[in-house]
């Protein structure tokens, strides 16, 4: 968005973003946001935590009108199923004096070249699309904010589930 857009604009653009997505690829299965977390609100201002609350519920919205499910999931929750219980990445470099923080965007933009994910070459737009590709994956831990969702959700759980003799780990060895 362009410095100093409200919160009403970038909702707007967020909502025709989606939009145009969604007409472009088509309507997808299911939709997963991370969930925004209230213990970012102490560390964030007024008019940062607006713009989180704002562009996801803009998306919400636009998905809820082309009748796409959507679950959202926190962030502890999908690092816990894509990098696994306890993972810790490691810790980003600081500044002299400066606490150090775990990395978790490097950690994620490791484990999808890992997985041999294609990510863009640019740094910030290389972890953003890191994560997006690991609450893709994590899809399954999401929790749904409307009860409309959940048979479709429930169908998408089955049909992972229920894989063709084809991709039977043994094969026909069995």
């Amino acid at each position: 968005m362009p410095d100093k857009a409200d919160p009403y604009y970038t909702g707007d653009q967020l909502g025709l973003k989606v939009t145009k997505l969604i007409r472009e690829f088509g309507k997808p299965d299911f939709a997963i946001l991370e969930e925004q977390s209230l213990a970012q609100i102490g560390k964030s201002n007024a008019a940062a935590i607006i713009y989180a609350w704002g562009t996801s519920l803009a998306i919400v919205a636009t998905l809820s009108n082309f009748g796409v499910p959507y679950g959202t999931i926190p962030p502890g929750a999908w690092r816990k199923l894509f990098f696994g219980q306890g993972y810790k990445p490691p810790l980003k470099p600081t500044k002299p004096g400066k606490k150090a923080e775990n990395d978790w965007k490097g950690a994620a933009v490791s484990e999808c070249e890992r997985m041999g994910i294609v990510l863009p070459t640019q740094k910030t737009i290389s972890h953003n699309a890191a994560e997006a590709c690991a609450l893709a994956i994590c899809w399954r831990g999401a929790k749904l904010h409307a009860r409309r969702y959940e048979p479709a959700f429930m169908a998408l759980l089955q049909q992972r589930n229920e894989r063709p003799a084809s991709a039977d780990l043994f094969g026909s060895a069995a």
